[in-house]
């Protein structure tokens, strides 16, 4: 290609006149993935439109890593650019992208409706114990990413997100989530409140989550260490700086904290959100874990 041959031999508009996008010119409608584990799960999955694979120029450690890719790209008919560092620092904004881009369609949320009815079993098959996570505002992307690494990781069955106010699914996420965003679909809802009350109708148990059990009223607080369950559960996470709001709350049948080691000092008394989830669904889904051995 043009703008990507070793010597630059070819002028700007040389290259304009043989009709090749220059890297940052992107198809209509498209995004740019960066980094190794979003742009090889991308590749081997069928739920985007893939355009261009863009590779960093290399020798040495990384040519095996770029072999592999372009035999990925190959077998998906997916054309492959190999170009500077520069180049891919500009398609991706100066994020990491640790030599790799992919353009391609990017990803929704999808819709409840959408979803396949689980199957909650008898009442002595394991089946019965799911968790759902459903986040509530979630804003930041990295929090986003890492909330999607630990639910996929973890073992949760679905994440539920609430439109409004919640981070899209972007690739800032896909490469915080270690590409578990490309392989685990997330779901979302426009009446988050309709729809956890439809779910207790059903049977399950609506979990909250609180860094200070004082500040709840009228809903019991339990440890996550104390915490055990037998019924399909859906453990909702708050915002960043708001925690669950006060509707929500009201909603939850039992709240869930995690008690600190020591005596803290004020203004460092609660954790991050994606990392206190990761610790509250490791309490959780150990005993799903223990029931299914």
């Amino acid at each position: 290609e043009g703008w990507s041959s070793p010597g630059g031999g070819l002028s700007k508009a040389g290259r304009r006149l043989e009709g090749e996008p220059r890297p940052t010119e992107r198809t209509r409608g498209s995004e740019i993935l960066f980094g190794i584990a979003p742009c090889s799960l991308a590749l081997s999955q069928s739920r985007r439109g893939l355009f261009r694979l863009f590779l960093k120029q290399s020798s040495g450690s990384q040519r095996l890593v770029m072999s592999e890719f372009v035999l990925q790209a190959t077998a998906r008919g997916v054309p492959v650019h190999h170009v500077r560092r520069r180049e891919l620092d500009a398609l991706c904004r100066g994020r990491v992208h640790q030599g790799v881009c992919l353009e391609a369609t990017p990803l929704h949320f999808k819709s409840l409706e959408e979803a396949e009815k689980p199957d909650l079993g008898d009442e002595e098959s394991p089946n019965r114990q799911l968790i759902w996570l459903v986040l509530e505002q979630i804003q930041d992307p990295m929090n986003m990413g890492a909330l999607l690494r630990s639910a996929y990781f973890l073992g949760v069955d679905r994440v539920v997100t609430s439109q409004r106010n919640s981070c899209p699914l972007t690739p800032t996420v896909s490469k915080a989530s270690s590409g578990a965003m490309e392989v685990f679909d997330v779901y979302s809802t426009d009446d988050l409140r309709s729809f956890l009350k439809a779910k207790a109708a059903e049977g399950w148990e609506i979990v909250g989550t609180v860094s200070k059990p004082e500040a709840v009223e009228n809903v019991p607080v339990v440890s996550c260490l104390e915490f055990q369950w037998n019924k399909p559960i859906i453990i909702v996470i708050g915002s960043e700086g708001d925690g669950l709001s006060l509707e929500t709350q009201l909603l939850c049948h039992r709240m869930l904290a995690i008690p600190p080691g020591r005596a803290l000092h004020p203004g460092i008394e609660s954790l991050n959100v994606s990392v206190a989830t990761g610790i509250l669904l490791h309490s959780i889904c150990s005993q799903k874990l223990r029931q299914s051995d």
